[in-house]
């Protein structure tokens, strides 16, 4: 049974990934670079599927912590191959750094932190890999049809991703099952912990969910539960994923997410943005100051599976004070945790702690407040960004509410999660969505100007409207 399960399973991923393929003839073949970098990203490290070996648990960002030369290789030819093919076809990187210099100001602060980080190579190995992905990103918006590009690394991800974590937890446990330190069951499917599982169902949901609304969009058909098929059997398989890897984090972002991205009417007001938006910023110190909240949040955590002490999670934060790094400019970039600070949180837990377990005191240790105000600048920045686009008829393609989405379940993920900085499938989707890209100039290097006018993406959005909704970025 496992190995017909398996077959049946690769099958039913290859006939959407052939179907997908076929359907989106105007994606170029180097899409597959991001493409199988994301598959990567979404499951276990390169090293781990050619060795056969089962997760890991208790592994942390696995992709980022991974040091083999299969890991390091895979990672240079995927960005750097990314890198020449967006230069080859007229990328102008100097107008997209500057159009974005929020984000720029975060890796720009982050690669001054190398100079006081005690492990230098280290941080500044880390900070190219993690700023590397935006040539991945401008790959995928260097392509005739951006939007149908995007979709296509996505969904094809989810296509093998979601129904194999299904087959490895049912009938292969030694690679979709690990144990862990109590002896308790993790259920981790293609990923390397149960958590990761949450996140990348959390991920692929909200594409999905994206990819129905949009051809719906297209083909003028209405009412949203019209769902084909393959799309049921796909979103039923990630709500089991979550169910049975009990990932309230993904749970909570995945709820979030969908209703993010599927409202409409007065629900796209302005005043509903900006509150989902200072609703999402305002969590962090919420959490902060639970015990002050305590009897406000408590009901809300115990429905969600959580206690006060966020499932331990805040065992770790009482360890970190004013006095842990310095409070101004932190210990350098992904320092901490490897340095003698994270040493003597490590003895006062009696445990291997790879992390905070939460984004917002992992950006403290990192660069100290200084980094949590540029990072609150740079979300914000987006964020105010995005909202300015998403009225009704001034989104036909449903993109930016699917990335005023990714942000807020950003925003929201990092309160008992970490991965601002680290290189994961929310913080790489996160900096896909936030990233505005010059589509006109590139336009112009890739297409004619009468291949431009059937393009399918701006035959759905007016070219002066999808230039303005990447910050009016002109040639």
């Amino acid at each position: 049974m496992p190995k017909i399960a398996l077959i049946l399973s690769l099958v039913f991923s290859t006939y959407l990934i052939v179907r997908d393929c076929r359907r989106r003839r105007d994606v170029s073949i180097a899409i597959w670079i991001p493409t199988i970098f994301v598959m990567i990203l979404s499951s276990r490290p390169a090293s781990l599927w050619l060795s056969g070996r089962a997760a890991r648990l208790g592994i942390e960002n696995a992709n980022e912590q991974a040091t083999s030369m299969v890991d390091q290789l895979f990672y240079l030819i995927s960005l750097g191959s990314a890198f020449v093919i967006a230069s080859a076809r007229g990328m102008k990187w100097g107008k997209l750094f500057s159009s974005n210099r929020a984000i720029m100001l975060f890796y720009l602060y982050f690669a001054l932190s190398v100079l006081w980080s005690s492990d230098p190579t280290g941080s500044t190995k880390r900070l190219i890999k993690d700023f590397g992905v935006i040539s991945l990103a401008a790959l995928i918006f260097t392509e005739k049809d951006p939007l149908q590009a995007l979709r296509a690394v996505y969904l094809r991800s989810a296509y093998l991703l979601l129904p194999l974590s299904v087959v490895f937890i049912k009938w292969f446990p030694g690679l979709g099952r690990a144990y862990g330190s109590g002896g308790e069951m993790n259920f981790t499917g293609v990923t390397t912990q149960k958590n990761s599982l949450g996140e990348v169902v959390m991920i692929f949901t909200l594409f999905l969910i994206w990819e129905h609304l949009e051809t719906r969009s297209v083909t003028k058909k209405s009412g949203v539960m019209r769902l084909p098929l393959y799309l049921i059997i796909l979103l039923l398989n990630g709500a089991w994923l979550l169910n049975i890897s009990q990932s309230k984090s993904g749970l909570v972002g995945s709820a979030v997410g969908i209703f993010l991205c599927v409202r409409g009417g007065r629900l796209l007001s302005r005043f509903v943005n900006r509150l989902a938006m200072a609703g999402a910023l305002s969590l962090p110190i919420v959490v902060f100051f639970a015990q002050k909240f305590s009897e406000v949040i408590a009901p809300l955590l115990h429905a969600l599976g959580r206690d006060m002490t966020f499932t331990g999670r805040s065992e770790i934060w009482t360890h970190i004070t004013l006095e842990t790094v310095n409070p101004i400019y932190g210990s350098g970039f992904w320092n901490f945790w490897g340095g003698p600070g994270g040493t003597r949180v490590n003895e006062a837990m009696r445990g291997v702690i790879p992390n905070a377990h939460n984004g917002y005191i992992d950006m403290y240790l990192d660069g100290g407040f200084i980094a949590l105000v540029i990072l609150s600048f740079m979300l914000i920045v987006c964020g105010q960004r995005i909202g300015k686009f998403l009225r009704v008829g001034r989104d036909p393609t449903h993109f930016h509410r699917l990335r005023f989405a990714i942000l807020i379940i950003l925003i929201i993920y990092n309160v008992s999660e970490s991965t601002y900085g680290r290189m994961g499938p929310i913080w790489f989707t996160g900096l896909v969505m936030m990233w505005n890209f010059p589509l006109k100039s590139t336009m112009a290097k890739v297409q004619s100007p009468s291949q431009r006018r059937t393009d399918p993406v701006f035959d759905q959005v007016p070219a002066a409207a999808m230039n303005r909704s990447m910050d009016q970025i002109s040639a």
